[in-house]
């Protein structure tokens, strides 16, 4: 028994005993690890509920690669979900120009279909799930960054969260129809991600392909990004837009998204 956990972590515990499927193993597992006091005397119980996650894990990725499973790529993966003729597959072509089938029959894509936005330099893997919504396809949608709904009516969009609900997905979500403007759909990923864009600049050369952050990130998280090895040698930093342009600032300066930064070191 660990020395000092909280009530959470048997909580966790209880969880795991009762679970019955790999997924919710993983996921009671995962919790134990985060409530678990990290220190000498719990050193021993920690590592064996690594061994065990590890060993979950490994077996769902076996599986998962017998399933088909679509590897995460891009800095960050949404999966588009709708009922079925809801225009999800003429979405994604819209999007990154896929070329997947569109037809009037219902359930005419019976795998995932995947595609590449780009938006401002940031590379959006788009998944299209299949409206039939078979747990392995569901397995994607847990482990993607946020969740498109394609949405053309009140009752789509009651019937699609009860869906995510189901499988007990909680994750960001945004909506659209299928006809919205492509860039229009972007910007609202983009939102619902809480993510920021900053681009790196040396001299005159400022690089096309951002650095992505979360919300409320500073100068010391874009310079860990960068190279962790900068930290130790970082004078300052020089910002666009800033106050003005090229303003100086330290590592506690909270970035925005689109801002450019130049790293002295």
């Amino acid at each position: 028994m660990p020395v000092n956990a909280p009530a959470e972590y048997f909580k966790a515990e209880e969880k795991f005993r009762e679970a019955k499927t790999r997924e919710e193993k993983i996921r009671a597992l995962e919790e134990m690890i985060r409530l678990l006091p990290k220190h000498k005397g719990s050193e021993k119980l920690l590592a064996a509920l690594k061994t065990k996650l590890s060993r979950l894990r490994n077996q769902r990725e076996r599986a998962a690669k017998r399933k088909g499973w679509i590897k995460k790529e891009g800095d960050v993966m949404v999966c588009i979900l709708g009922l079925p003729n809801s225009g999800k597959s003429r979405l994604l072509n819209a999007l990154t120009g896929a070329g997947v089938e569109v037809s009037e029959v219902p359930y005419t894509t019976s795998e995932p279909a995947v595609g590449v936005a780009d938006y401002g330099g940031v590379k959006i893997q788009l998944v299209e799930i299949p409206a039939a919504f078979r747990r392995e396809h569901m397995g994607l949608v847990r482990n993607s960054d946020a969740v498109l709904l394609v949405v053309n009516s009140e009752r789509d969009r009651a019937e699609l969260e009860s869906v995510l609900k189901g499988f007990g997905i909680e994750l960001p979500v945004c909506e659209s129809r299928a006809d919205e403007e492509p860039e229009t759909v972007k910007e609202r990923i983009w939102k619902v991600l809480r993510l920021i864009r900053v681009y790196t600049k040396v001299g005159k050369k400022v690089e096309k392909r951002p650095i992505v952050l979360k919300e409320g990130s500073t100068v010391r998280d874009a310079v860990a990004e960068i190279h962790k090895d900068m930290l130790k040698t970082f004078r300052f930093a020089r910002i666009w837009p800033g106050k003005y342009p090229g303003e100086k600032v330290g590592l506690n300066y909270k970035l925005r998204d689109g801002d450019i930064i130049e790293v002295f070191a």
